[in-house]
């Protein structure tokens, strides 16, 4: 309901704006991961536009206009999701677009969107600077910087932690907003870091890390990750340890 809402409110703004013929196809772009590690969050965000616009057409659409998803596979790769926003916006002349997956992804391909001069909303970008980019990006995401704090203070109330260590994504502007924002965060909190290591793209093996974690002796690793590495991470850390652990789910 939510989504349709969203959907239904952004279309109508920029109809008025772009003066959609009456009894027309509104030709929306959608680009999203929907193959590779990061398609299942892709994949569900593309049903929910597809069961959203059924219920909008279902009902007669916008003013008498059905909405046409045109629907792009963007992998989470930067260099597929820049070819997709292109195709979609210069070949399928989509009104807007929503996506791409990812915030390493958006920082790439928004660019396309703001020279174009086309209205990009990002669905799960969460990283510093999205918006940044020009006055045609948008997202509705909670970013980095306003949700960690909060999780980390309830976590220190909650559990009585005193002492971290810290994993990171160092190769993606999402995992490494999420390891800035949670330094400042431990900071504020003058919760000290026992250590601090990375991890890449890819990597399943996260002995090494964890064995240096686990010799600092923390109450509690901070963990910044897609869930492709963050799963395999939490299930690699000793069971004994309590974790206060991120990784992407709704966010990246």
């Amino acid at each position: 309901m939510k989504l349709k809402q969203t959907l239904l409110g952004i279309i109508l703004v920029l109809g008025c704006f772009c003066g959609v013929a009456a009894a027309a196809e509104i030709k929306i772009g959608v680009a999203e991961a929907l193959t590779g590690n990061a398609a299942q969050y892709g994949v569900p965000i593309r049903k929910g536009f597809e069961l959203a616009v059924g219920e909008l057409n279902g009902t007669g659409g916008i003013n008498g206009n059905k909405i046409e998803l045109v629907i792009e596979d963007e992998q989470g790769k930067k260099e597929e999701a820049i070819n997709v926003f292109k195709k979609l916006i210069f070949q399928d002349k989509v009104l807007m677009l929503f996506g791409p997956t990812l915030s390493n992804s958006a920082q790439a391909s928004d660019p396309v969107a703001q020279a174009g001069k086309v209205v990009v909303f990002g669905t799960s970008n969460t990283a510093d600077g999205i918006t940044s980019i020009g006055n045609y990006v948008f997202r509705n995401s909670v970013t980095e910087a306003d949700i960690l704090p909060v999780t980390l203070k309830v976590a220190a109330q909650e559990t009585g932690l005193k002492k971290v260590a810290v994993l990171f994504g160092n190769d993606d502007i999402f995992t490494k907003s999420g390891y800035d924002n949670f330094v400042k965060a431990l900071q504020a909190l003058k919760i000290p870091v026992a250590t601090t290591e990375t991890f890449a793209k890819g990597d399943v093996d996260f002995k090494p890390q964890l064995t240096k974690i686990k010799g600092s002796n923390p109450d509690a690793i901070v963990l910044s990750a897609l869930v492709a590495e963050g799963g395999p991470a939490m299930v690699f850390r000793h069971a004994s340890w309590r974790s206060c652990c991120r990784s992407s789910a709704a966010t990246a």
